[in-house]
């Protein structure tokens, strides 16, 4: 097409544009509430549209290109209107359609839901209700469920100084609830803190020798919320690989970068903080600007091994880092007062972040994190399960209360019972066999597998420790077979097939002495 031709065209398309825009006028002001008197003369207007259409054809010999864009436009904002007009009469008039109650109904009847987890095969339902137990009654001791016609010997819980049946708590806990009721309805930050609440951390402030602490309404999120708390993203988190699950999904949230050490093992740590500090000469790396913490627990909960604090202090001082502890199973066990790692060790404020669990020990819910201000204040903002999450009920902050008091006036005599009775469970598995004692014997939690020279595969060492809990269940001692942990975390390891048990300070060595007798009948009949 010529260049002639062209201007034609667009001569002949603007001719059109200037007729159609008068036509839209003339319609809109046909049904216009505007009076006509505000509006121009006819003369006023033809004069508009001539001087418009110069206009255009003077830019067409200018700039065609643009013409012809600025043309394409126009219609098109011309074509929206024109729909959404008609889009909007539908919606007021004869297109508007609601569904009847039959055909309500109808989608009701046939939808479905789809299940939130997989089914379970049969032998998975099977082993699932086999390994079910509800408990329908607790004094220390023992415990009734409804699968089991007689009471059975508590050897499961970590009730160690077994204050969930204890008067001076039950007592605190019903005067609290009749004050306040049950529950404070709301978010630590948004009408949910209550005179309880605060009285629980000042006094684990009090005991601990810091200014503050803070409180989370469940045990298992205080340690997953107080680690992603602090380490971000670009951090450098150091952690055993023998970790319990809610510091792992802790040191996960955080989304940093994470490097493993052998379980328990200082050695294997000192290797890796080693190799971190060649990399930071190598790389010129400035220690300063990265946030950086050894993540451990006091006791561990899979392991029922100790923490050497000396050896980890001595080692973050050396390489510049800082500790998180999860204390939620040596608080009121360790030391000689029951305070825990740092009592054991007489190293006091020497953990920068500590957590702890009152759902153990103290046998009430919820948990704490102790540090200093800085520490506490930081959570109060950035603690997803403080800021999220609905406060404890403030009667259970009482019960925790008057387990701190009974704890600091009777703490010494408790341990040594605990220790008591720790030594003779320790001495039973060792005199069996068939078992290989896994943990510390200074901890209450005792794990125990199959000897070490045992050829079978996991999951047959699995089948017999399940087989052996469920015969000591029958004949009243209520044991735990941990099972084949897995776990897809390739910076932790799966601890073997074990069994626990648990001691606490209403043991006595009679009681002890006759489960001793049923776990070695047990390990004889499936070994």
């Amino acid at each position: 097409m010529g260049y002639g031709n062209f201007l034609n065209v667009t001569s002949t398309t603007l001719e059109l544009q200037g007729s159609l825009i008068g036509s839209l006028l003339a319609e809109k002001l046909r049904t216009s509430s505007v009076s006509l008197s505000s509006l121009p003369t006819s003369s006023s207007l033809h004069q508009f549209l001539s001087n418009y259409k110069q206009w255009w054809l003077e830019l067409v010999s200018e700039d065609p290109v643009h013409v012809v864009v600025e043309t394409v436009l126009l219609f098109t904002i011309i074509v929206v209107i024109w729909r959404g007009n008609g889009s909007a009469s539908k919606k007021k008039g004869k297109f508007d359609s609601k569904l009847t109650h039959r055909e309500k109904e109808q989608l009701i009847s046939d939808w479905k839901s789809t299940p939130l987890t997989p089914s379970l095969t049969p032998s998975e339902k099977r082993i699932v209700l086999r390994n079910s137990t509800q408990v329908t009654d607790y004094n220390g001791t023992h415990i009734l469920t409804t699968s089991s016609s007689t009471p059975l010997l508590n050897l499961s819980t970590f009730d160690f100084l077994c204050m969930s049946v204890s008067s001076t708590v039950k007592s605190a806990s019903l005067e609290t609830l009749k004050t306040y009721g049950c529950g404070s309805c709301g978010p630590r930050g948004f009408y949910g803190t209550i005179k309880p609440h605060l009285k629980l951390e000042e006094e684990f402030a009090r005991v601990w020798g810091v200014n503050e602490s803070i409180m989370y309404s469940d045990g298992a999120s205080t340690s997953s919320s107080t680690v992603a708390a602090f380490a971000k993203r670009g951090d450098l988190l150091i952690i055993d690989d023998g970790i319990c699950e809610g510091l792992l999904t802790g040191v996960t949230l955080s989304r940093s970068n994470v490097k493993s050490f052998k379980h328990n093992d200082m050695e294997d740590l000192r290797k890796v903080l080693e190799k971190i500090r060649k990399e930071d000469k190598r790389m010129r790396r400035n220690v300063l600007e990265q946030r950086r913490f050894i993540v451990t627990e006091a006791v561990y909960r899979n392991y029922g091994s100790i923490l050497p604090l000396d050896e980890l202090v001595n080692l973050k001082n050396e390489f510049c880092f800082r500790l998180i502890v999860d204390e939620s199973l040596s608080f009121g066990v360790l030391g000689p007062n029951g305070l825990g790692i740092t009592d054991l060790y007489n190293l006091p404020n020497s953990i920068e972040i500590t957590t702890v669990s009152l759902e153990n020990a103290l046998g009430s819910v919820g948990g704490m994190t102790i540090g200093d201000d800085e520490v506490v204040d930081h959570q109060r903002l950035s603690g997803a399960g403080y800021v999220f999450s609905a406060s404890a009920p403030p009667f259970v902050s009482s019960a925790s209360v008057a387990s701190l008091g009974v704890i600091e006036e009777d703490g010494p005599r408790m341990i040594k019972i605990l220790k008591k009775n720790t030594a003779s469970i320790v001495k039973i598995v060792n005199n069996i066999k068939h078992l290989e004692l896994r943990s510390d014997p200074n901890s209450p939690i005792i794990f125990a597998s199959l000897p070490s020279s045992n050829e079978e595969s996991h999951e047959d060492q699995n089948l017999i420790l399940q087989n052996i809990a469920e015969e000591c269940k029958k004949n009243g001692v209520l044991i735990v077979a941990t099972g084949d942990h897995v776990t897809d975390h390739l910076l932790v390891s799966s601890p073997p097939p074990m069994l626990r048990m648990t001691v606490n300070v209403m043991h006595t060595e009679g009681m002890l002495k006759e489960a001793g007798k049923v776990i070695e009948s047990a390990c004889g009949k499936f070994c």
